[in-house]
């Protein structure tokens, strides 16, 4: 009888260590993501991802009142997650390692990454008051808010693993790949 209170005090702990990382995330990156990469733990980022991306997809899968649709967009929502991440971080570890000279390598970078989902915490809300009260204007400012706050975990997330200040871990995240993709745009728009 005692090891089934063990199990279910160890499940307790671990939700609310959980919950108090998430905190963490959202309201001092920066000190947690040292604290992660000192653990050697960024890698456990991508638990967040899968979480938040699996309960976004069904959300927006269940606005369709179809479970076996929701449970579809779910996983589809985990891959693309999983892919998208891959290649932002590994552009961003690009451009911090060998333009900014930074000093971090692209597995932290990449688990890093994955603790900005946590940001979806935003996207979700926005989504329940779409379903719970039809608000698409608060919806859209939700994810507006979370696409904003996404990049700005992804920047701290470069800048702690690189060791680069904001700035530039900022133009590594975003300013020079989306000064790539225009300049790609413009060429094939001429051509």
């Amino acid at each position: 009888m005692e090891d089934k209170y063990r199990v279910v005090f160890k499940l307790k702990e671990k939700i609310l260590n959980s919950l108090d990382g998430m905190a963490q995330v959202l309201v001092v990156p920066d000190k947690y993501f040292q604290e992660v990469l000192e653990k050697g733990k960024a890698i456990n980022g991508l638990y967040f991802l899968i979480f938040f991306s699996a309960f976004f997809g069904f959300m927006m899968g269940s606005l369709l009142s179809n479970l076996g649709l929701a449970i579809i967009i779910a996983i589809l929502f985990i891959v693309m997650g999983l892919l998208k991440i891959f290649i932002w971080s590994g552009i961003s570890h690009l451009i911090a390692k060998f333009v900014f000279k930074g000093e971090g390598s692209f597995v932290p970078t990449f688990g890093l990454f994955g603790y900005a989902f946590v940001s979806f915490t935003l996207g979700i809300v926005g989504l329940a008051t779409l379903m719970a009260a039809g608000t698409l204007f608060a919806t859209f400012l939700m994810w507006l808010l979370m696409t904003v706050w996404f990049i700005v975990l992804a920047t701290v997330a470069v800048a702690t693993e690189h060791k680069i200040g904001v700035g530039r871990a900022f133009l590594s995240v975003t300013g020079i790949p989306v000064l790539v993709i225009i300049v790609l745009s413009l060429i094939v728009g001429v051509l």
